[in-house]
């Protein structure tokens, strides 16, 4: 993303006293963290003070996050849990609909995705209902939508980040595409049978 960025490339102060492997790991994973919370929250001091508390749990028990089957997984869904409850007691997850329309119109020229689903109406029509329908999606589907399609991550990128393979982040982006297509089809904004399945 070109939008404002965070303190460093960690994404907080580095600090010396912490393993090697957790500053690794905080340097690969705090660019995605905070572009997902800045989408989902539409504050940028928000968005950094999240991905700072989220690094600040990790941590705090990073030894017991390493025995973790995936640990990257464990990380994803420590982030996930703050910019939720974010979202859930603070008004500004209602700036997350405009951000979406305004993203989703916006990209309807350059991503195949979204172009096959608004294909059949103008910009602003189909940004506003896709807005919308992808701020309905939940969980891991309404990620995987935001980090490849509003953040711009590659599916490589969306699953390190998740800390999944890339097989369930093309299959969780087909179920997302799938139920958009639904909610598009039922406020008539595309015609069944007009998109075409993509990976």
């Amino acid at each position: 993303m070109t939008d404002p960025t965070h303190t460093d490339a960690a994404g907080t102060t580095p600090q010396v006293d912490l393993p090697i492997t957790f500053r690794a790991f905080q340097e690969l994973h705090a660019d995605a963290y905070y572009d997902y919370a800045y989408a989902c929250l539409d504050d940028a001091t928000l968005a950094q003070d999240l991905v700072t508390d989220a690094f600040t749990e990790l941590g705090a028990c990073w030894d017991r996050v390493l025995t973790h089957p995936q640990p990257a997984t464990h990380a994803w869904a420590a982030l996930r849990h703050l910019v939720e409850v974010e979202r859930e007691h603070v008004d500004r997850y209602r700036a997350l609909s405009g951000r979406l329309m305004f993203s989703a119109a916006l990209r309807l020229e350059k991503e195949p995705f979204l172009d096959d689903l608004t294909a059949s109406v103008n910009n602003l029509e189909a940004g506003i209902a896709l807005g919308e329908a992808i701020k309905n999606l939940t969980g891991a589907k309404f990620d995987v939508i935001v980090l490849r399609f509003i953040t711009g991550l590659t599916v490589a990128r969306t699953a390190q980040a998740m800390g999944i393979d890339q097989g369930t982040v093309k299959s969780l982006t087909t179920q997302a595409r799938h139920k958009l297509e639904a909610r598009l089809q039922s406020r008539r904004i595309i015609s069944p049978g007009t998109t075409k399945d993509q990976e």
